[in-house]
C-alpha cells in the first residue's frame, strides 16, 4: 500500500462525525477509578462525563459558553 494511502487511512480512522478531538490529560488513579465507576453505573461514557464537568466548570468560574451537544 502506498505511503498516502497509509496516511488516509491513518486520519479517517481517527476522525469523528461528532468533531470531537482527542486530549491527554494526566489524572491521579483514584480519581480514574471512581470517574470509570459512575460511567458503568450511568452507562454513558467516560468522556461525556469529564465533558459535561469541563463544560460546568468553565461555565462556573470563568466564561458563558455554548457548545453543540
Amino acid at each position: 500500500m502506498a505511503k498516502s494511502a497509509i496516511a488516509a487511512l491513518k486520519i479517517s480512522a481517527r476522525s469523528r462525525t461528532d468533531g470531537r478531538r482527542t486530549l491527554l490529560v494526566y489524572m491521579n488513579s483514584d480519581l480514574i477509578k471512581e470517574v470509570k465507576k459512575i460511567a458503568l453505573d450511568e452507562e454513558r461514557n467516560v468522556y461525556e462525563i469529564v465533558e459535561e464537568a469541563t463544560f460546568d466548570w468553565l461555565n462556573r468560574l470563568y466564561v458563558s459558553i455554548s457548545v453543540e451537544k
